[in-house]
């Protein structure tokens, strides 16, 4: 059976849709354009040579409302013709969902490639649908907490990072270690939309946004796309001399479903299983791409994994995350310093950590590395934390 690789990526710099400052006002329709573009320029192909070839489309669904019959759309604005389309509708765990579908698919045999395209504009929503957000949000945000307050995921993060300070002891300053190590580590990425230096000293003064959920706490919201080429190992020889192998992926979705007296603070990522059925430890992983739409979320995850047995603050304010540290975690600065572009957000810790294993990272190089470990995370849910989760390993063939 072929061993999967990704043979190539492309990145749409990330954009608040700024006009007065120059930055790119596109739709989600506009950066599916130019993600593919870039990608097949990347491989040294036109769109037409993708007729030769034998390969799936995959997309996520993006936070504002499109056509019904969505990837069908997307494939005809591209003017293309996959053999069959997959779709990830996981939220933050949309990428690695994605990631896993082209896996299996590659694995079977059905097709010898599958381009991945993760794009999203909640910046610059379509109209007139951008004016009924509440009308596609979860039914039990809308009947049980809207009413009484929530706002959101903000409302939901700030409860479950209150909690994690009352179980671990945690500090503010242990979740500020996180938002000044992935900014230093953004202040080497030219893809990042926040590279300005920041202390602790800052993050501190930053205002609330649901306490103790700092500003700094939370993901920069923009637009943004990505796109990746999975392809056979035959099939990457002709792309590239630098693959990067996917040793596996593993996801779960909702997550705990009978537990409803479940600790939020904890996350069952199932990495214990994906790395025994791989044969790797954690001794193994060179470097962590964790989901990080909160910094909170950056702790649960060094604890799920089995890195932070002492809790998570306690091991960042012992041990160095930063791409020079003892552990590089989100070595190009991660959602909070990076930006999350909407449901595909989670691609940009992918295209991280291929950028690392192809040693294309620059300044943020991760001296000798040989695998790293990437997550998703999506959904908060309700009497829950993330109940949609997955891992995946990538390493140097």
């Amino acid at each position: 059976m072929t061993d999967v690789h990704v043979s190539g990526y492309a990145v749409i710099p990330p954009s608040r849709a700024r006009a007065d400052r120059g930055e790119a006002v596109l739709t989600a329709e506009e950066y599916h354009a130019r993600a593919l573009s870039e990608l097949l320029h990347s491989l040294g192909i036109g769109k037409k040579d993708l007729d030769g070839l034998s390969y799936a489309l995959g997309i996520n669904r993006t936070l504002w409302p499109h056509a019904l019959i969505w990837s069908a759309e997307v494939a005809q604005n591209l003017g293309i013709a996959p053999k069959l389309t997959i779709i990830s509708d996981h939220g933050g765990m949309s990428a690695l969902g994605l990631l896993s579908q082209g896996y299996a698919l590659i694995k079977s045999g059905m097709v010898d490639h599958v381009v991945l395209l993760g794009v999203d504009s909640p910046l610059t929503p379509s109209k007139p649908q951008g004016e009924y957000r509440l009308e596609r949000t979860w039914r039990y945000e809308l009947n049980y907490e809207l009413p009484l307050g929530m706002i959101g995921p903000l409302s939901e993060a700030a409860l479950i990072a209150r909690r994690h300070m009352y179980e671990h002891g945690t500090t503010p300053e242990q979740l500020g270690l996180v938002a000044v190590s992935q900014r230093k580590n953004a202040s080497k990425n030219p893809w990042a939309y926040l590279k300005q230096p920041l202390t602790i000293d800052e993050y501190l003064k930053s205002p609330y946004l649901a306490e103790p959920v700092r500003i700094l706490d939370a993901v920069i919201p923009v637009n943004g796309g990505f796109a990746l080429m999975l392809s056979s190992s035959d099939g990457a020889k002709r792309f590239t001399d630098k693959p990067v192998r996917i040793e596996g992926v593993e996801t779960q979705v909702n997550s705990e479903p009978q537990n409803e007296l479940r600790d939020i603070t904890k996350l069952n990522i199932p990495s214990a299983r994906l790395l025994e059925r791989v044969g790797v430890g954690l001794n193994d992983i060179d470097f962590l791409e964790l989901y990080d739409d909160f910094t909170v979320v950056v702790l649960m995850q060094l604890e799920a994994l089995g890195f932070a047995s002492e809790g998570g603050g306690r091991f960042v304010e012992k041990n160095s995350i930063t791409y020079d540290g003892d552990l590089p975690v989100n070595t190009g600065g991660g959602q909070l310093s990076g930006g999350q572009a909407g449901t595909a957000g989670g691609f940009s810790l992918i295209v991280e950590a291929i950028q690392q294993l192809r040693e294309e990272a620059g300044e943020r190089q991760v001296k000798g590395t040989t695998r790293g470990l990437v997550t998703g995370l999506g959904c908060l849910g309700y009497n829950h934390n993330l109940i949609n989760r997955g891992v995946a390993l990538l390493s140097k063939p």
